[in-house]
């Protein structure tokens, strides 16, 4: 198993809740694995080093992608869901934030390891300015946005 295997297969551009689910496992044992790791040396001149950094921030990227995407129950741009196909207007106006909390842990070594815990919450989006929904078809609006939404539409008060 590796991250790559986890976020192309389980959390690809079409995904579902089990293999979401499932990446979500498999991310935690990576992230045990990531624990482990141990680069002797200095900075200089080693891509172990590097690459042990670039480690750290791959999964915390792959698990707000994991997360966000199990939460959001609807299909969008490049957020296909197996399971939730449509579109759901009431998705629209949110946008999932991820955050990482770091907590102080102590390693075997006694040495202070940290680890992370990824939150998710939903934010309300800002709406599009009407000057800028204007200078888009009407016809495409409707796609993405409600009656509602487009009543004041150039497009719409005709």
């Amino acid at each position: 198993m590796d991250l790559q295997y986890v976020m192309n297969d389980l959390v690809g551009i079409i995904r579902n809740a089990d293999e979401i689910s499932r990446a979500l496992t498999l991310l935690a044992e990576l992230w045990s694995r990531y624990h482990n790791v141990l680069v002797e040396g200095h900075r200089q001149y080693n891509p172990g080093w590097n690459l042990s950094i670039d480690l750290r921030n791959m999964l915390l990227v792959s698990e707000c992608v994991a997360r966000a995407a199990l939460q959001r129950t609807e299909s969008r741009g490049g957020h296909t869901r197996d399971d939730h196909p449509g579109m759901d207007p009431n998705w629209r106006r949110i946008l999932l934030v991820c955050r990482a909390t770091e907590t102080m842990g102590t390693g075997g070594s006694g040495s202070g390891d940290s680890n992370c815990h990824i939150n998710v919450t939903q934010q309300l989006q800002t709406p599009m300015r009407p000057d800028l929904l204007e200078l888009f078809e009407i016809s495409e609006l409707e796609k993405y946005y409600t009656d509602e939404e487009l009543a004041e539409h150039p497009g719409r008060r005709g």
